[in-house]
């Protein structure tokens, strides 16, 4: 039986029926298994720079690659309401909007710079919350690719501080609160400040 210990803020793990490793009976062995599998991702998509065609099935295969060891429902949007994120069933069309979006972005001159974009990408992949956990983590890795093939310096997220009820969790949810409200600047002073 796994142990979890809930995080404000943070997705609750309530369904294990999905768990693909059967040895795991604490959150931090999850923890720790779901870090590895998700440096194997980010190694894969932050080795080469190059122009990505960002689609949903592309934010679904991040995903996948991200917790294919982890969970089966990796890289599938959930199909059920959550204690966050927007109601399951217009996560298809939310997505879309933020494909559409960063298409806009790439064909027009006058928009956002590439790390204001990317917090954008970032918060609202948050706000939606298309997969049944690991969300954040997504939505941090996304944008760092987005940033990495801009040429863009990354932040070194404190991910064991993301991770736990912790300030800087604190002042992230915060920020990530204040997005919601359609101001950005918490969100982007945030990850400058990690560049």
């Amino acid at each position: 039986m796994l142990l979890i210990e809930n995080v404000p803020g943070a997705t609750p793990v309530d369904d294990i029926s999905g768990l693909i490793p059967t040895h795991i009976t604490t959150h931090a062995e999850l923890n720790e298994w779901e870090a590895a599998n998700i440096l194997k991702a980010a190694r894969k998509y932050l080795a080469i720079r190059k122009k990505r065609h960002i689609s949903i099935d592309w934010l679904k295969q991040v995903h996948k690659d991200m917790f294919d060891e982890s969970w089966n429902w990796a890289g599938k949007f959930r199909q059920k309401p959550l204690s966050i994120g927007i109601d399951w069933h217009a996560i298809p069309e939310q997505m879309k909007m933020l494909v559409d979006d960063i298409a806009y972005w790439e064909k027009e001159k006058n928009v956002p710079g590439i790390l204001e974009q990317s917090v954008i990408i970032h918060h609202r992949l948050v706000k939606t919350h298309p997969f049944v956990n690991g969300n954040g983590r997504h939505a941090r890795l996304v944008a760092d690719i987005y940033l990495f093939d801009h040429d863009h310096k990354l932040p070194i997220w404190p991910d064991n501080e993301l991770i736990k009820e912790t300030e800087i969790r604190k002042q992230y949810v915060s920020a990530l609160r204040t997005a919601d409200k359609g101001d950005y600047g918490p969100l982007e002073k945030f990850t400058r400040e990690l560049i």
